[in-house]
């Protein structure tokens, strides 16, 4: 009886030590492949560079980037800006570095200030390059006292909602620590870390929040722009067919216009300069907004958005000017050629499809916004608003 009893303790033991021994060896290859870039583990050429599984964890990976970085100049959106704007591109001056990508695939305007509130407290932040996306404004009214429930990724962020101290956010950040390193998703994501390193086709979040949209060198590959395009101007057609159809003369009852006022208040509370920009749509974007009846609402929705900004302007007086520049006319740009069905070589310079453009093209929209120069994109305001919408009217496919 004994022996059994020494035999059992002896299993249990080996067992216990087996089990603490694979524990380590999980945590330490989450923390070296660092899947979601929670713990900012220094990459290995080959090895750890990309992060092909960031998007598992998307909005806390954002976040813990964002305050590793501690940015002079934020960027702040929708999956446009995510994929459109690199903060390692050469356009960047360097007293507006470093910047970081904030950009959030299918989040909106109150996600967005949220990430400002976080960015703020890092204590750097000069610039706010702020998107405003025409789809995103589609919604129903909401009442004025609405807000959306508190969702996880605000439970890590360093202030809540009033800007006091967040007292989730220690909890938060440990239940990230224990999701990251022991939990099968977590193994499983750091080994497809490790063997999914393909420099050219790999999916990637880089260290400053850029989408370099490296998956869609491949379906090019495989179905050429002419492809990609149809796939995603169905999609498009899709959403715009049943889209709401928002009254904007009265911008106050839908919620990204309150959220982006909130923005517009935040900034000039804390003297940030403030950019808001609408983003380069191709030309067949325009035409589905168009063929879906949309387009009065698309020319209301600029007219509020100016009245916004205007109001703004004039409340501040001579303290901080918003810019508002719009980039989603027809031009040389938007109206680059797509190529013909069945051509998988050929290469567009400016766009992945009708509603994404390539960092190319953002290089050009911010070379606008730095710098004031060039054709591209049109200040808007209520001294130029009218003139610019009879302008683009003439160029939309009913006339041309």
């Amino acid at each position: 009886m004994a022996v059994l009893e020494h035999r059992a303790g002896t299993y249990l033991k080996v067992a216990g030590l087996t089990w603490l021994a694979l524990s380590l060896l999980c945590v330490a290859l989450c923390v070296f492949a660092d899947p979601y870039r929670l713990f900012g583990t220094p990459t290995v050429e080959g090895l750890t560079t990309l992060k092909p599984r960031s998007y598992q964890q998307l909005v806390m990976a954002q976040t813990v980037q964002l305050d590793r970085i501690r940015p002079r100049t934020l960027l702040l959106g929708n999956s446009r800006v995510e994929n459109g704007f690199d903060p390692d591109s050469a356009v960047w001056p360097a007293q507006m570095r470093p910047v970081f990508n904030a950009g959030l695939p299918g989040h909106d305007m109150f996600t967005a200030s949220r990430m400002l509130d976080e960015a703020l407290t890092g204590g750097r932040v000069k610039t706010v390059i702020l998107e405003a996306d025409f789809q995103d404004f589609l919604t129903r009214p909401t009442p004025l006292d609405y807000l959306p429930p508190l969702s996880d990724g605000e439970k890590r962020l360093r202030v809540d909602r009033a800007g006091r101290r967040n007292g989730t956010r220690k909890w938060q950040l440990l239940d990230d620590s224990l999701h990251s390193t022991l939990t099968i998703d977590a193994l499983y994501d750091s080994i497809t870390t490790l063997v999914r390193q393909n420099s050219r086709f790999g999916v990637t979040m880089t260290p400053t929040g850029f989408n370099p949209l490296r998956e869609y060198e491949l379906e090019v590959r495989q179905i050429g722009y002419a492809g990609l395009f149809a796939q995603k101007t169905a999609a498009y057609q899709l959403q715009f067919a049943h889209a709401f159809h928002p009254d904007f003369l009265r911008s106050e009852r839908t919620e990204n216009f309150r959220y982006l006022q909130r923005i517009i208040s935040t900034t000039g509370k804390n003297g940030v300069k403030l950019v808001v920009f609408i983003p380069p749509y191709h030309a067949r974007f325009l035409d589905i907004i168009h063929d879906t009846g949309l387009w009065q609402e698309f020319e209301n929705w600029k007219r509020a958005l100016v009245r916004v900004v205007a109001n703004a302007n004039a409340a501040n007086g001579k303290r901080v000017d918003i810019e508002l520049v719009d980039f989603s006319g027809y031009n040389s740009f938007s109206e680059e050629r797509v190529p013909p069905n069945g051509d998988t070589h050929s290469v567009m310079h400016w766009y992945w499809e009708p509603g994404h453009y390539k960092s190319t093209l953002g290089d050009e929209v911010l070379r606008r916004l730095i710098t004031r120069q060039g054709q591209f994109g049109e200040r808007l305001s209520p001294d130029t608003i009218e003139a610019a919408l009879v302008r683009e009217d003439s160029r939309t496919p009913e006339v041309k």
